[in-house]
């Protein structure tokens, strides 16, 4: 009997200890997986995550009343002031977040008193309808400068009458390009006219020339095989540029849907980059990238091969083209062109001369994804944020902990494990460690 308990014991000691160490192994597996899917970084580059983009919109109008400072009667002039430097500078996508952030900015009374007067309004989407309201509280004529340079009136505003006279082939007027504050290469466009006395300034939110020609600095083959030229022979070309602009140029001969986005993309950080906007950090990030997509040790012998015998502007050109894009390396274009497609979504919801003022700030793919999804988010108030925080801002969009079903079924089941543990380190020391049974006590005399 003493010896079949002895076997039972061992047989218990082993089955304890192989589930003692199997717990070992797992709690830290599923402890791991439990933090990651809790604080996934991930979450600022889900398509169309509705999660996401409403806590960055609650955090980023909760970061809004915080800038400036905190006496009331105070809000408005330093809002006021904001706008002013903003407008000298020509930085009107900055102007416009400064207008769409007033309800924020101001105060709980001014505040409130602006959205009453934009509810009140029919004409133009809740933006426009915001930043005319918000209008009324600057001086009139800094109102004026603003209105000027933004005006515009919609083809909804003409009389049928007016419409029905233009001539079928007439094409209808363009909207009024925002000005290029933020680029050497872009100069301001005039606004267009009224149409008549009568016809409503409708102040529209995101105006954008068509396809944001102006900022398609890419140029042609033949301005690139200068430029590539000059790289081969040692001149102090820009890199960075030179490849970016034969990416840019060779991705638009594609007809994927990529090639609009990263000609618009390519342009910007070309822009970006001669205006010395980028930061050291985030240049090393797209050198990188643009490495990676376009090897030096693939690119270099091709276009050394394009150069070695004369040819004429249009051979040459022909041949550069092709070495660009026998050069480039699939795998490595990928990740490139998700950072591409970012920029272009970035400018999309704000414009392209905000996407450089976000760029001045960004240091990796990290901070581009959550600027990417504070625009989405609220649009050209992200230009008020880094304006007012800078990078440190662009953090608001971290979702912290993302609860749901997998993240409660992990955590639940790490507080299992946690209990089978310690329930296993129980029945152990119960089955070694025998406590002597109590004596009896002798009763009576």
């Amino acid at each position: 009997m003493a010896r079949q308990r002895k076997v039972q014991t061992r047989k218990a000691g082993w089955m304890l200890a192989v589930m003692f160490n199997s717990l070992l192994i797992l709690l830290p597996v599923i402890g791991a997986r439990a933090i990651s899917n809790a604080y996934d970084q991930d979450l600022t580059s889900r398509e169309g995550a509705a999660e996401a983009l409403q806590h960055a919109n609650v955090r980023l109008l909760e970061e809004l009343t915080t800038f400036g400072p905190r006496d009331e009667d105070s809000k408005l002039p330093y809002w006021q002031d904001r706008i002013i430097a903003e407008l000298d500078a020509r930085n009107m996508s900055a102007v416009r977040g400064y207008l769409l952030a007033a309800p924020q900015m101001l105060g709980r009374d001014l505040g409130e008193q602006i959205r009453v007067r934009a509810e009140a309004e029919v004409t133009g989407t809740p933006d426009e309808r915001l930043i005319r309201a918000a209008l009324q509280k600057l001086p009139e004529n800094v109102a004026l400068r603003i209105m000027e340079t933004e005006r515009y009136n919609p083809p909804a505003a003409q009389a049928p009458a007016a419409r029905a006279e233009q001539a079928p082939g007439a094409e209808p007027e363009q909207a009024a390009a925002e000005p290029a504050a933020d680029s050497d290469e872009a100069a301001p466009q005039e606004p267009d006219a009224p149409a008549s006395a009568e016809a409503p300034i409708v102040l529209q939110a995101n105006v954008r020339s068509e396809d944001d020609r102006r900022f398609q600095i890419l140029g042609s083959y033949a301005d690139l095989a200068v430029m590539s030229q000059r790289w081969i022979e040692g001149d102090r070309s820009d890199e960075l540029v030179v490849k970016l602009t034969g990416l840019g140029l060779v991705q638009q001969e594609y007809s994927d849907g990529l090639s609009d986005a990263a000609a618009l993309s390519v342009s910007i950080l070309k822009s970006a980059r001669r205006s010395q906007r980028l930061t050291p950090s985030f240049s090393d990030y797209l050198g990188e990238q643009v490495e990676a997509a376009l090897p030096d040790t693939v690119l270099e012998p091709a276009l050394q091969e394009a150069f070695r015998e004369l040819a004429t502007t249009e051979v040459r050109a022909e041949r550069v083209r092709a070495a660009y894009s026998g050069s480039i390396n699939q795998a490595g274009l990928a990740p490139l062109e998700a950072d591409l497609d970012q920029i272009q979504r970035l400018a999309a919801q704000t414009s392209p001369s905000g996407a450089l003022t976000v760029l001045a700030v960004i240091e990796d793919g990290t901070d581009l994804q959550r600027a990417r999804l504070l625009a989405e988010a609220g649009g050209e108030r992200l230009i008020v944020l880094v304006r007012e925080r800078g990078r440190e801002g662009l953090k608001i969009a971290d979702a912290g902990i993302s609860w749901n079903r997998n993240t409660v079924l992990e955590i639940m089941s790490l507080t299992a494990a946690g209990m089978l543990l310690f329930w296993v380190m129980l029945s152990t020391v119960r089955l070694y460690i025998k406590l002597p049974k109590p004596r009896a006590e002798p009763q009576g005399a």
